[in-house]
């Protein structure tokens, strides 16, 4: 049964975004701002309605630069771009719950948004505002994801820029947050290694010293290590 519920919350992904279902041509002329409210609990947050019609939430900055207020008369067309940056609205506090679960990187952010159901042109538009915020932050992500992975050990300085990679950083990023983290923590590269060597060894003891050797060259290959840090590993245990 846990298995059955496992497998049903992976086929139903991550919590669609909701999408702001208003026609604008079912509501008659004039257009009119009937109501500017502050969300409850929420600064940077009001609420529209037009025509006595709630329409939904918007950013406190987009109000003031659109020049909003309760007695103002749309046009169809200004309507329509309210009703855009009602949806871009939906989506950056989509993108706000997710950030506030764990750092992402911009494109592991951006993958996650559009599997909730996000357009690309509005998770486009909340990347650069949540960069611009300093919400996103690459560089500062991949600092801090190489650092907890040399504080953990057992792993190598090739590995963590492919864990970093697979997160979405491009490659220069990835290698100066590494170089960043080695002038504060030392990666004994050696030691870290034979540490993981010794402990897989252990599995290994009924197989021929040959099979062993092999073995053993494969984990610690797949864990990112050098071919000249593996022999030495190899031959410090075999």
């Amino acid at each position: 049964m846990q298995r059955e519920k496992a497998s049903s919350k992976r086929r139903s992904g991550p919590a669609r975004i909701r999408e702001i279902d208003i026609d604008v041509d079912t509501l008659n002329d004039p257009l009119v701002v009937s109501e500017v409210a502050q969300v409850p609990g929420r600064t940077d947050r009001l609420r529209l309605s037009v025509n006595q019609v709630e329409l939904g939430d918007v950013t406190l900055d987009y109000v003031v630069d659109e020049r909003l207020r309760e007695g103002r008369t749309l046009t169809r067309a200004e309507a329509l771009h309210v009703l855009g940056a009602l949806q871009r609205t939906i989506v950056l506090d989509k993108a706000l719950d997710l950030l506030a679960v764990r750092a992402r990187s911009t494109r592991d952010l951006g993958i996650r948004l559009r599997r909730a159901g996000a357009r690309d042109g509005d998770i486009a538009w909340v990347q650069d505002r949540l960069t611009a915020q300093g919400f996103l932050n690459d560089a500062s992500f991949a600092r801090q994801l190489a650092r907890s992975k040399a504080l953990a050990g057992g792993t190598s300085r090739r590995r963590v820029i492919g864990v970093l990679r697979k997160k979405g950083i491009n490659a220069e990023v990835a290698t100066a947050a590494i170089d960043a983290t080695l002038a504060d923590v030392e990666l004994d590269e050696f030691g870290a290694a034979l540490a993981a060597a010794e402990k897989r060894l252990r599995a290994l003891a009924s197989l021929d010293p040959a099979k062993r050797r092999q073995r053993l060259y494969a984990f610690l290959a797949r864990r990112g290590y050098d071919g000249d840090t593996i022999r030495r590993v190899l031959n410090e245990i075999l």
